[in-house]
């Protein structure tokens, strides 16, 4: 039965549609599909779709008010997933059907998705929508390769079935889950072959794999592991002895200090421990789980030297001779003690192996050499003191010539050298390459650009070149793979003989070669404490503190920080190079005495007081203070400019 109704107007509509289906309007859910205005006439047409089952005719519930037991039963019901069509005696009452989400209708032959009329002559049937069951899986693997995760998610496909309902006119069919089919769950096998194919291939772990068989959904599970490598533990080398512990102690007092007394020098006697090796041990290679090797950290064996005045014992170093214990580039030494009261022409010179001390002077035109440490209690006028350990001054130095670490200054200088040069290669190669790619000079041969940009771009590179060869000069050293190249390749129209910018890969391990060789060569930085210096040159391969009045026209080298730490210090004139750090308290004079401040380009210079025409250096980089200033800090900021940060006196 068709279940469009029309009329002039909508309430017309609904009121046939309530009259024939004998159903309150409230109860009708429709929609307008026809609405026609022809000059006077209004023609209207709608759909009913669906039937509130709750709303009944008042005709219906006053017949079941007052004849309940003679119900008749017709319209459509449900029973044991059946659809049963009973109609009533009445052939004017309409039962429909309305199908729910999921089930398929099907009257007749022919699907139907709304509302649709029944009557027990039509052949009714259904099916639910199928849907199979899916399973995924994902495999994760850590950034270090050496563990693999697995996540399984498995999504079931529900089996329903019809509910059963009691006759209604309007049967709206609806279901229910009984069960639901699970896709089949992965075995060991299959888990394995997946693994297999990610290329995952050691340390699977198979009681875990035989877990997962047994779930459908499974998260982050860890499947596979490698094994990772135990680095080698080297050697540990422990000493038994303490070195400079009045120094530390007098640092941090806050009481007035007599320097001339401040130092002396610690002894131990024979018999003494002075140092312990504790035995380190070896590692394993690990790998991962894609079967690669994972390499350990190795070290070698520390190599621990036994110098002059000790010897080793059951893995213990014990000092044979009285004397200062000393542990420099891997090895223990006992210093004997040269100790005189004065360095005058009466004791002549000095050059000794082990530690000096000078209780007095050292007085004009003589010389002190030590191999280790050196101690002077008072003052040194017009004299040479060279040590390889550090040197402690508690008078004043006066147009003299210090030196701590003398055979490491000029190495060490050698070496930053060595390292300026191997960045400005490098650079060299990467802008050499550029400008051939972009074919910025047009046609010119490798040599002829490296030319180019060492006139225009690396202007440094000759000065660093000349460096080196001045080291090796100064060292009886004629020729050697680094300079034969510096000289034939890198200065004057050398650049002009290279033909393929590769012939640069060769030198640069050259390079790397000479610098690692050095490195071993260098042994631990050696500091100078002194109070006041004028009109001398200092050099340390550590630091120089100066702890006293400061220093007045000095030349001061330090390849690691020059430190003034009395707050009275002044430093007028002169020129002071650090490798790191340059800390002052009063710099520069109101006069506008110049001095000249260097570190490097990484470096940093500060100062409570810096005076006018006080000079900051960086690297090749340099200014001069113009304004007075309190609280200065200089560096060299990102842009690569230097920066001071000051407050104006």
């Amino acid at each position: 039965m068709d279940l469009k109704f029309s009329g002039t107007s909508l309430n017309e509509c609904l009121e046939k549609a309530s009259s024939e289906l004998n159903i309150l309007k409230e109860a009708l859910k429709y929609k307008v599909i026809k609405e026609e205005k022809k000059f006077f006439r209004r023609r209207v047409e709608i759909e009913i779709i669906e039937v509130d089952e709750n709303k009944v005719s008042i005709e219906e519930k006053e017949i079941i008010e007052e004849f309940p037991e003679t119900k008749e039963e017709f319209g459509a019901k449900i029973e044991s997933g059946k659809i049963i069509i009973t109609e009533s005696k009445n052939k004017d009452e309409i039962i429909t059907i309305k199908t729910c989400p999921g089930v398929i209708l099907i009257i007749n032959g022919q699907k139907c998705d709304g509302i649709t009329p029944v009557t027990s002559q039509d052949k009714i049937e259904y099916k639910f929508e199928e849907s199979e069951p899916i399973r995924s899986i994902n495999i994760s693997i850590t950034d270090d390769k050496m563990e693999a995760y697995v996540d399984i998610k498995s999504t079931p496909a529900h089996i329903y079935e019809l509910i059963d309902q009691e006759y209604q006119k309007n049967l709206i069919m609806k279901k229910k889950n009984i069960d639901n089919k699970y896709p089949p769950k992965y075995t060991a096998k299959e888990l394995k072959e997946l693994l297999y194919s990610k290329g995952i291939k050691y340390g699977i772990i198979e009681k875990e794999l035989e877990s997962i068989c047994n779930e459908y959904n499974v998260e982050k599970k860890l499947v596979a592991k490698g094994v990772a490598a135990v680095d080698d533990i080297p050697d540990e080398i422990q000493v038994l002895f303490k070195d400079s512990e009045e120094l530390i102690h007098y640092k941090d007092s806050e009481e007035r200090v007599d320097y001339r007394n401040r130092f002396s020098i610690a002894n131990v006697k024979i018999g003494d421990s002075i140092g312990r090796i504790i035995p380190g041990s070896l590692g394993n290679d690990g790998q991962d789980i894609y079967g690669v090797p994972v390499k350990r950290k190795t070290f070698k064996k520390a190599g621990v030297r036994i110098g002059e005045g000790c010897k080793l014992e059951n893995n213990g170093i014990i000092a044979t001779s009285e004397g200062k214990p000393t542990y420099k580039g891997n090895t223990f030494i006992v210093n004997k003690l040269y100790k005189v009261d004065q360095v005058d022409l009466e004791s002549g010179n000095i050059d000794f192996v082990g530690n000096v001390e000078v209780v007095g002077n050292v007085l004009e035109a003589m010389e002190v050499k030590a191999g280790n440490e050196l101690h002077v209690g008072k003052n040194v006028e017009s004299a040479i003191l060279r040590s390889s350990g550090e040197i402690f001054i508690g008078g004043n130095i006066l147009n003299s010539t210090v030196t701590a670490g003398r055979e490491n200054v000029g190495k060490k200088q050698y070496l930053e050298s060595l390292r300026g040069l191997f960045s400005i290669i490098r650079d060299l190669v990467d802008s050499t390459k550029q400008v051939k790619e972009h074919n910025l000079l047009g046609s010119k041969k490798d040599g002829e650009i490296v030319k180019i940009l060492i006139e225009n771009k690396f202007k440094s590179l000759p000065k660093t070149c000349r460096s080196i060869l001045n080291y090796n000069m100064s060292e009886g050293i004629q020729h050697s793979d680094v300079t034969t190249f510096i000289i034939n390749k890198l200065l004057g129209i050398g650049p002009l003989k290279i033909n393929d910018i590769n012939e640069f890969d060769i030198f640069k391990e050259l390079l790397e070669e000479e610098i690692c060789e050095i490195e071993d060569l260098m042994v631990i930085p050696t500091n100078i404490h002194l109070a006041y210096a004028q009109g001398s040159t200092i050099e340390a391969s550590g630091s120089v503190f100066i702890t006293g009045k400061g220093q007045y026209t000095c030349n001061i080298i330090a390849l690691e920080n020059i430190e003034f730490t009395s707050e009275k210090s002044v430093c007028r004139g002169g020129t002071l190079s650090a490798g790191s750090e340059i800390k002052l308290k009063t710099v520069g004079s109101v006069a506008g005495v110049s001095t000249v401040l260097k570190v490097s380009k990484k470096g940093r210079i500060t100062a409570d007081i810096a005076y006018n025409n006080t000079i900051f250096c960086f690297g090749e980089k340099q200014i001069m203070l113009e304004v007075s200033s309190k609280n200065v800090e200089a560096y060299i900021d990102k842009t690569g400019e230097i920066t001071i940060d000051k407050f104006i006196l």
